[in-house]
């Protein structure tokens, strides 16, 4: 075990998937720029501690997300090859790959490709899907050399400085390790007790500080017990959070010298103690640092004076884990909520201005038809009160977890959740590693329900993002059903029976074309004759398509050009332009109809901004006759009569009006001044 003095070390992410960016049509070996890039904070962090405990070793950290989407790691026949190579650079005696469950297979594949080209670099994998797993995997892959379990900071640093002295790491609590043909699984070490003793994460080793997503690590574990999760287990159920100045220090080095202005904390349960939320938000608040942020707790553990604080202190998102929408369910899986309350929780925290995010999880072992109805009607209601945005998450069995202990052995089905597109060759072996190896990589599959369809728990793995993409239609659509799952139910069925033709594409993955396909049949199947749901739809379908118009330019965003009659204009951005036959703004806004003072139809323009976003307008029928004229480049008198111009032809307005119609049209960057040759 002898490695040279300057021993070199890289450390790696896993991949990490947006589900919400993946395409359901995406083919083998089509390009890949979807995944999750992020800041390795939890890298970053053992880089740190390594750093003060080998000051000599050189530790260096790659986000292969970023790399991947920036094509500089290409979705070929050579794609895990690729990255061992990035990862292992100009070479490493160490390699550490970060782990989660739903690509410890990837992970896996690398590690084989880094032993492969470099027998004698360490392969070491370390995180929460690793973990429940170490003497398995190493048992089962000759590539691996050593897991860290729990937390790394304390074990992994040891480790590197017993490789750097070439000492056995026999004594290493939280190691498990290859000893020659024996697997040695060293006792536990116990959590840190003060994370304040930790250094703060090396944020200038990470190229991207600037605006990559940032989840900062305040504090770590969870006092609670619920069934089904194994974060508990992971962090040894003690709650720990860092010191207030502490926080606020990491805070004003990501502001000055990174110019951030916005945070996620990345603690499960921020508001466990409410006294120490208050203080937080009053040091916040007397710091004013211009911070925004964003966390994740529990219904049960904070109320709606901690919430105005909270908002007071610049929060602007909380996810709230729900988890289940049947009482009785709460009990059985021990969340224990009080679902009453916790719809007030998320009323509440909408109005102070706080965006709630509400998690639902469907597919149970024992989920009953009345239990999963309740989950679905209840992802419905809270995304409705929240206004912003809720998840139905299908259950990954979690080694670790109590309920994994108690009912492994219904594990039984491969999951439909969505995966990397990777061409043939590396598709066809990471395929052949799960199910060669179930028990490893046991995230890829799914708890039998056997009191409930499983194409039903299928059909909400990755629905739920174009659920919410639709979410101001089903208040006018879902009291159509006697129960929201009906409606889903419906919706199994039919995209089942629409993939048939899409082999492509797993059985039950629709995306939001196929929704609103879905529910303009669903009025003609239900007779539901109510104008608004058509047109909803319709408007829906519009704004889809305009959402794959290319990115406008919008030069000079903050200049008007000075107009004359023979000032040349044109189409300033790509746009989608449709007609409605009722006030769609007031649909949207759930108002009644009709509005009066309403000229129909009601022209919306939909234009792609520099951004990403997508504008949203209403414009006026002289406006539309401009934007219908300038086809090609037009003189602004040209422009202002075709605006004056009614559809027969007959009839005229003072120019000053077109004019006007001109100047508004410039002010929304939709006409710009040709610019000479």
């Amino acid at each position: 075990m002898i490695r040279d003095p300057s021993m070199r070390v890289s450390l790696a992410t896993s991949l990490h998937l947006d589900h919400g960016a993946r395409r359901f049509d995406a083919r083998p070996g089509d390009p890949i720029d979807v995944m999750q890039a992020f800041v390795p904070v939890g890298l970053l962090s053992l880089k740190a501690s390594c750093n003060r405990a080998c000051p000599t070793a050189s530790v260096d950290v790659v986000e292969v997300n970023t790399l991947i989407n920036a094509g500089r790691i290409v979705n070929g026949k050579d794609f895990y090859d690729d990255l061992a190579d990035t990862i292992l650079g100009d070479g490493a005696d160490v390699v550490g790959l970060m782990t989660d469950s739903d690509s410890l297979h990837h992970t896996v594949a690398v590690a084989k490709r880094v032993k492969a080209r470099s027998p004698r670099s360490f392969v070491c994998l370390g995180g929460p899907a690793s973990s429940p797993l170490a003497g398995n995997l190493l048992q089962r892959f000759e590539a691996l050399d050593f897991i860290v379990r729990g937390e790394g900071e304390e074990t992994f640093s040891d480790l590197m400085c017993a490789l750097e002295h070439g000492t056995m790491p026999s004594g290493i609590a939280g190691l498990t390790w290859r000893d020659r043909s024996e697997v040695v699984h060293n006792a536990d070490r116990k959590v840190i007790d003060d994370l304040d003793t930790l250094p703060i994460p090396d944020f200038a080793a990470y190229p991207r500080m600037a605006d990559a997503a940032l989840y900062l690590d305040v504090g770590r574990g969870c006092p609670f017990k619920c069934s089904f999760c194994a974060t508990a287990p992971f962090w040894e159920r003690r709650y720990r959070m860092k010191s207030i100045p502490r926080i606020l220090d990491e805070i004003r080095l990501l502001r000055d010298r990174w110019g951030r202005h916005h945070v996620n904390f990345s603690h499960d349960i921020f508001t466990c103690d409410m006294k120490w939320t208050h203080r937080f938000c009053d040091a916040m608040k007397a710091a004013e640092l211009g911070f925004t942020w964003s966390c994740s707790t529990r219904t049960d553990v904070i109320d709606p004076d901690l919430l105005a604080h909270m908002a007071e202190a610049g929060c602007v998102e909380i996810y709230y884990g729900i988890e289940s929408g049947s009482q009785a369910m709460q009990g059985t899986i021990d969340k224990n909520l009080d679902l009453r309350r916790s719809r007030e929780i998320v009323r509440t925290t909408a109005a102070l201005g706080i965006r709630p995010v509400t998690g639902f999880i469907l597919g149970y072992p024992n989920e009953t038809p009345e239990s999963a109805s309740d989950t679905v009607t209840r992802f419905f209601d809270f995304l409705e009160i929240g206004r912003y945005r809720a998840h139905i998450f299908t259950l990954c069995p979690f080694p670790g977890a109590p309920m994994f202990a108690r009912a492994k052995d219904s594990v039984e089905r491969r999951s439909e959740c969505l995966d990397l597109p990777l061409a043939t060759k590396p598709a066809a072996e990471a395929d052949r590693t799960i199910n060669e190896n179930p028990d490893i990589f046991v995230g890829q599959f799914r708890y039998a329900t056997p009191d409930i369809s499983s194409e039903l728990i299928a059909a909400a793995e990755e629905i739920s993002p174009h659920l919410v993409l639709l979410k101001r239609l089903w208040p006018m659509l879902l009291p159509h059903y006697d129960a929201p799952m009906t409606m889903l139910t419906r919706w199994t069925h039919w995209i089942a029976a629409r993939n048939a033709d899409r082999p492509w594409r797993a059985r039950h993955h629709g995306d939001a074309g196929d929704l609103i396909d879905f529910l303009a049949r669903e009025l003609a199947e239900l007779g539901i004759a109510d104008g608004r749901l058509a047109e909803f739809l319709r408007y829906e379908a519009v704004k889809l398509a305009a959402a794959a118009l290319p990115m406008g330019t919008m030069e000079d965003a903050g200049r008007l050009p000075e107009l004359s009659s023979e000032t040349t204009l044109e189409r300033a951005r790509p746009y989608l332009l449709a007609a409605f036959a009722v006030d769609i703004g007031a649909v949207i806004a759930g108002q009644s109809l009709p509005v009066n003072d309403i000229t129909l139809p009601q022209w919306v323009l939909f234009a792609r901004g520099t951004g990403g976003g997508l504008d949203t307008m209403v414009i006026s029928e002289a406006a539309r006759r401009i934007l219908e004229y300038v086809q090609r480049p037009r003189k602004v008198r040209e422009l202002a009569q075709a605006a004056l111009i009614d559809f027969t032809g007959h009839g005229r307005e003072p120019i000053e009006r077109g004019l006007e119609t001109v100047h508004a049209l410039l002010v929304r960057r939709l006409l710009k001044e040709v610019q000479p040759s």
